[in-house]
């Protein structure tokens, strides 16, 4: 199954690399992440995967306007590098490996769920941010900013979250042969949850105007950038999702 998995991912990272949906170094790090995750979780794994990395991809492919003498619309594409990639899957990689070791279903729901979060995540800020930008609202101090700003809620980028996030509890529904349902609310709720999570990291540690930071170097604060606000993020949906499974 490794070398399956191996020879599948070069497949589907040579082509996302292709249409510019990766760059080099993300083509290498998917087909890494790629490899552990169909080669120990199987074709259950490259479901949820797929499910998050095209329904994301075709979401952020970003509509700009240009203005001028001859007003046009064009699409330009949103490559994703290695550390994205890593930012993204790397919860979901570590908890299919203790999955494929302990064979405890409930690891294979927080793995889920940290995709779910990165999803859930990807939808919001597209949706919110680029496609309907609106009405946007500090989710630390609930003053008005600009769409797109870190740490920034809007009602269309909450319900991109909740759809994304659902979307793998719907792709998990189908792939689960046991407790489908529970396991699909579990997923979906811990995605959305992590995506909020996300959004106060965001607000708090990356926002120029935050009045906290993370660690300092004389005066000057080492603050988190995006990637390691979503690695932290997706972290902590697959801690939710692993909680409400042990209980439910």
């Amino acid at each position: 199954m490794i070398l399956t998995g191996l020879g599948l991912s070069m497949l589907v990272s040579f082509i996302a690399f292709l249409f510019n949906w990766l760059t080099l170094d993300g083509a290498r790090s998917a087909t890494v992440f790629g490899t552990i995750s169909f080669g120990l979780g199987g074709y259950d794994a490259a479901i949820l995967i797929l499910a998050f990395f095209i329904s994301s991809t075709l979401i952020s492919q970003r509509k700009d306007i240009t203005r001028g003498e001859n007003q046009h619309a064009y699409t330009s594409k949103i490559r994703r590098d290695g550390i994205q990639v890593w930012a993204n899957g790397f919860w979901f990689a570590l908890f299919l490996c203790l999955w494929y070791i302990f064979r405890l279903k409930v690891l294979w729901v927080s793995a889920a769920g940290s995709l779910a979060t990165a999803t859930a995540d990807t939808w919001a800020t597209e949706l919110g941010s680029n496609w309907f930008p609106g009405n946007t609202f500090s989710i630390k101090s609930f003053k008005k900013v600009r769409p797109g700003t870190d740490g920034g809620i809007s009602i269309v980028g909450t319900l991109g979250s909740l759809t994304g996030s659902i979307l793998i509890g719907i792709f998990s529904f189908v792939i689960f042969d046991t407790e489908p349902v529970t396991s699909m609310i579990i997923i979906a709720v811990s995605g959305f949850l992590g995506c909020l999570l996300d959004s106060y990291m965001g607000a708090y540690f990356q926002h120029e105007e935050k009045s906290i930071v993370f660690g300092g170097i004389g005066s000057k604060p080492i603050r988190l950038d995006n990637n390691a606000v979503n690695w932290a993020a997706t972290g902590l949906g697959s801690l939710v999702a692993l909680i409400l499974k042990l209980f439910f």
